[in-house]
C-alpha cells in the first residue's frame, strides 16, 4: 500500500474569504449615498433588500463591502459547481482560455474558474474580461483576482476591467466562456434581450454561456423564453442549485452580515456548436 498523504492546507477559497473578512469588514461611518451616519445593520439591510424592489447602490463603498461578505462565497460556489458539472470536461485540455463576464462586479466567475482549473492536470493561460458599468468595482476585482491567482500553481491570469453597461458591450473578441450572472433580474426586459443577444454573439465555436439568476417563477419563465431566442446555441441544462457554499464563517460575521450560506440560484448552461457560428 502506498503512503497516504493528508493535505492539511486551507482550501484557496477559504483563504480568500478570510482575507475578505479581515480587509472588507470595516465599514465607513458615513453613507456615500445619503451623506448620513449609518450602522452596519442599516447597510446590511440596504444591501439585502435592494434586490427585491430597492436600489442596488453599487457605487457605495459600504454596499460593495457588505456584498462581498454576504454573497461572495456562495456566488463563487454556485458558478464553480456549474463549471465542474457542465463545462470542465470541454475546457480542461485547452491551454488558452478566453472568458468574459457581463456585469461581473468583483470577479466572482474568475475566482470560481481558477479554483476548478487548479485541480486539473494542465497548465492554463486565462484571459478574463470583466464588464461592469460600476467603475469602482475595478480595484476590488483586481485585488481579489490577483490575490487568488497567486495561489494557483497552474494558472497564469491576464485580467482587464471594462467600464461599460452590459447591454451596450461590443467586441470583436470571441470567448470560450461567457458569464451572465445575476444581472438580468436587475434590468428591464428589453435590456435582458439585448444582453443575451450580446452574450450569444460573443461566444466562440463550441464555447459556453452560463446564465444564473434568482428563483422567482415569473423571472425564470421570462428568461427561459428569451434564452431560447439566442441563435445557434443549445441549452445543455436548465435547473436550480441548492447546497452549502463550503466556507466557514466566524459566527459574529455570519450573524452581523446575515451571510448567505446556501446555494440558491436558477441556471442555464448553453453551448454553441462548431457549425452554427453567427457573426
Amino acid at each position: 500500500m502506498g503512503e497516504i498523504i493528508i493535505d492539511f492546507s486551507e482550501p484557496p477559497i477559504q483563504g480568500l474569504m478570510d482575507y475578505v473578512f479581515e480587509n472588507y469588514c470595516k465599514l465607513d461611518e458615513l453613507c456615500e449615498i445619503q451623506g448620513t451616519r449609518v450602522s452596519v445593520e442599516e447597510c446590511v439591510e440596504c444591501c439585502g433588500g435592494s434586490y427585491y424592489g430597492g436600489d442596488s447602490e453599487y457605487q457605495c463603498a459600504n454596499f460593495k463591502k457588505v456584498y462581498l461578505i454576504k454573497y461572495l462565497a456562495v456566488q463563487v460556489a454556485q458558478i464553480e459547481s456549474l463549471i465542474e458539472k457542465y463545462i470542465l470536461h470541454d475546457i480542461e485540455n485547452k491551454v488558452n482560455l478566453s472568458v468574459v463576464s457581463l456585469g461581473g462586479g468583483p470577479g466572482t466567475e474568475i475566482i470560481a474558474l481558477m479554483n476548478e482549473l487548479n485541480i486539473c492536470a494542465g497548465n492554463y493561460n486565462v484571459s478574463f474580461d470583466n464588464v461592469d458599468r460600476e467603475a469602482s468595482w475595478k480595484p476590488i476585482y483586481e485585488d481579489l483576482a490577483s490575490r487568488f491567482a497567486k495561489q494557483m500553481k497552474n494558472v497564469k491570469l491576464k485580467t482587464s476591467f471594462i467600464t461599460c453597461d452590459a447591454a451596450s458591450y461590443n467586441s470583436d473578441k470571441r470567448y470560450d466562456i461567457v458569464f451572465v450572472s445575476w444581472i438580468l433580474s436587475q434590468v428591464d426586459e428589453r435590456d435582458r434581450r439585448k444582453i443575451l443577444k450580446i452574450a450569444g454573439g460573443l461566444t466562440a465555436e463550441e464555447g459556453h454561456i452560463i446564465v444564473t439568476d434568482r428563483l422567482e417563477p415569473l423571472l425564470i419563465t421570462n428568461l427561459s423564453t428569451l434564452i431560447k431566442e439566442i441563435e445557434g446555441l443549445t441549452i445543455l441544462e436548465h435547473d436550480k442549485l441548492t447546497d452549502h457554499c463550503g466556507v466557514t464563517f466566524p459566527e459574529e460575521i455570519k450573524e452581523t452580515f446575515e451571510v448567505r450560506i446556501l446555494l440558491r440560484t436558477a441556471f442555464w448552461v448553453l453551448q454553441r456548436s462548431s457549425n452554427e457560428f453567427f457573426n
